[in-house]
Protein backbone atom coordinates (compact mmCIF):
# COMPACT_ATOMS: atom_id res chain seq x y z
CA UNK A 1 0.00 0.00 0.00
CA UNK A 2 1.32 3.43 -0.91
CA UNK A 3 1.42 5.45 2.29
CA UNK A 4 1.98 8.63 0.30
CA UNK A 5 -1.38 8.61 -1.51
CA UNK A 6 -3.68 11.50 -0.99
CA UNK A 7 -0.85 13.95 -0.46
CA UNK A 8 0.16 16.17 -3.35
CA UNK A 9 3.88 16.23 -3.97
CA UNK A 10 5.48 18.67 -6.36
CA UNK A 11 8.56 18.68 -8.56
CA UNK A 12 9.95 15.32 -7.37
CA UNK A 13 10.00 13.69 -10.81
CA UNK A 14 11.96 16.68 -12.15
CA UNK A 15 14.60 16.26 -9.44
CA UNK A 16 14.96 12.57 -10.24
CA UNK A 17 15.35 13.37 -13.96
CA UNK A 18 18.22 15.74 -13.14
CA UNK A 19 19.80 13.11 -10.89
CA UNK A 20 19.41 10.37 -13.53
CA UNK A 21 21.15 12.56 -16.09
CA UNK A 22 23.84 13.35 -13.54
CA UNK A 23 24.50 9.66 -12.93
CA UNK A 24 24.86 9.05 -16.65
CA UNK A 25 27.16 12.07 -16.99
CA UNK A 26 29.35 10.93 -14.07
CA UNK A 27 29.56 7.40 -15.50
CA UNK A 28 30.64 8.71 -18.91
CA UNK A 29 33.12 11.09 -17.27
CA UNK A 30 34.68 8.23 -15.28
CA UNK A 31 35.61 6.62 -18.61
CA UNK A 32 37.29 9.81 -19.82
CA UNK A 33 39.31 11.08 -16.85
CA UNK A 34 42.67 9.66 -15.84
CA UNK A 35 43.17 10.79 -12.23
CA UNK A 36 42.22 7.94 -9.83
CA UNK A 37 41.12 10.41 -7.14
CA UNK A 38 38.69 12.03 -9.61
CA UNK A 39 37.39 8.63 -10.70
CA UNK A 40 36.74 7.78 -7.02
CA UNK A 41 35.09 11.17 -6.47
CA UNK A 42 32.76 10.59 -9.40
CA UNK A 43 31.83 7.17 -8.00
CA UNK A 44 30.90 8.77 -4.66
CA UNK A 45 28.69 11.25 -6.54
CA UNK A 46 27.01 8.40 -8.45
CA UNK A 47 26.39 6.44 -5.25
CA UNK A 48 24.96 9.50 -3.45
CA UNK A 49 22.60 10.19 -6.34
CA UNK A 50 21.41 6.58 -6.51
CA UNK A 51 20.58 6.58 -2.79
CA UNK A 52 18.83 9.94 -3.13
CA UNK A 53 16.78 8.75 -6.11
CA UNK A 54 15.58 5.70 -4.20
CA UNK A 55 14.66 7.93 -1.27
CA UNK A 56 12.54 10.15 -3.55
CA UNK A 57 11.10 7.48 -5.87
CA UNK A 58 7.95 6.78 -3.75
CA UNK A 59 7.03 10.46 -4.05
CA UNK A 60 7.63 10.46 -7.81
CA UNK A 61 5.29 7.48 -8.07
CA UNK A 62 2.71 9.46 -6.12
CA UNK A 63 3.27 12.47 -8.38
CA UNK A 64 3.25 10.72 -11.76
CA UNK A 65 1.86 7.23 -11.16
CA UNK A 66 5.12 5.49 -12.09
CA UNK A 67 8.83 5.26 -11.26
CA UNK A 68 10.75 8.13 -12.79
CA UNK A 69 13.50 6.89 -15.09
CA UNK A 70 13.76 9.87 -17.45
CA UNK A 71 16.50 12.44 -17.86
CA UNK A 72 16.81 16.23 -17.94
CA UNK A 73 17.49 18.03 -21.21
CA UNK A 74 19.70 20.75 -19.69
CA UNK A 75 22.04 18.19 -18.12
CA UNK A 76 22.12 16.15 -21.33
CA UNK A 77 23.07 19.30 -23.27
CA UNK A 78 25.87 20.04 -20.78
CA UNK A 79 27.16 16.48 -21.20
CA UNK A 80 27.28 16.93 -25.01
CA UNK A 81 29.01 20.30 -24.64
CA UNK A 82 31.63 18.81 -22.31
CA UNK A 83 32.29 15.97 -24.72
CA UNK A 84 32.89 18.48 -27.50
CA UNK A 85 35.19 20.67 -25.39
CA UNK A 86 37.36 17.75 -24.31
CA UNK A 87 37.67 16.60 -27.94
CA UNK A 88 39.07 20.03 -28.74
CA UNK A 89 41.99 19.40 -26.40
CA UNK A 90 40.92 20.85 -23.08
CA UNK A 91 42.22 19.30 -19.85
CA UNK A 92 39.74 16.45 -19.47
CA UNK A 93 40.05 16.11 -15.71
CA UNK A 94 39.50 19.83 -15.05
CA UNK A 95 36.75 20.15 -17.66
CA UNK A 96 34.72 17.26 -16.30
CA UNK A 97 35.09 18.42 -12.70
CA UNK A 98 34.02 21.94 -13.65
CA UNK A 99 31.02 20.85 -15.72
CA UNK A 100 29.88 18.29 -13.16
CA UNK A 101 30.04 20.91 -10.43
CA UNK A 102 27.52 22.83 -12.56
CA UNK A 103 25.32 19.72 -12.59
CA UNK A 104 25.48 19.75 -8.78
CA UNK A 105 24.38 23.42 -8.88
CA UNK A 106 21.37 22.50 -11.03
CA UNK A 107 20.46 19.61 -8.74
CA UNK A 108 20.60 21.88 -5.68
CA UNK A 109 18.43 24.47 -7.43
CA UNK A 110 15.82 21.83 -8.30
CA UNK A 111 15.69 20.52 -4.72
CA UNK A 112 15.41 24.03 -3.28
CA UNK A 113 12.63 24.78 -5.77
CA UNK A 114 10.72 21.71 -4.57
CA UNK A 115 11.22 22.68 -0.93
CA UNK A 116 9.56 26.05 -1.62
CA UNK A 117 6.38 24.23 -2.66
CA UNK A 118 3.95 22.75 -0.15
CA UNK A 119 4.93 19.11 0.37
CA UNK A 120 3.69 16.38 2.70
CA UNK A 121 5.87 16.25 5.82
CA UNK A 122 7.51 12.93 4.94
CA UNK A 123 8.32 14.18 1.44
CA UNK A 124 9.74 17.41 2.84
CA UNK A 125 11.93 15.37 5.20
CA UNK A 126 13.17 13.23 2.29
CA UNK A 127 13.89 16.38 0.26
CA UNK A 128 15.76 17.96 3.17
CA UNK A 129 17.90 14.85 3.60
CA UNK A 130 18.56 14.80 -0.14
CA UNK A 131 19.49 18.48 -0.04
CA UNK A 132 22.11 17.77 2.62
CA UNK A 133 23.49 14.88 0.56
CA UNK A 134 23.77 16.96 -2.60
CA UNK A 135 25.23 19.95 -0.70
CA UNK A 136 27.95 17.61 0.53
CA UNK A 137 28.53 16.39 -3.03
CA UNK A 138 28.70 19.96 -4.28
CA UNK A 139 31.22 20.93 -1.58
CA UNK A 140 33.41 17.97 -2.54
CA UNK A 141 33.23 18.88 -6.23
CA UNK A 142 34.02 22.54 -5.46
CA UNK A 143 37.04 21.49 -3.42
CA UNK A 144 38.28 19.29 -6.27
CA UNK A 145 37.71 22.11 -8.77
CA UNK A 146 39.97 24.42 -6.75
CA UNK A 147 42.85 21.93 -6.82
Amino acid sequence: MNTHQGHDVHHIADIIQVMNSGIDFYEKAQEKVTDPSIIALFQRMIDARKVSIERLQPYAINETGHRENGSDFAVEARKAYTSLITKLGADKNATYVSELEEVEDKTLAEIKHALKKPQPHDCEAALSKTLLTIQSCHAEMSKMKKH
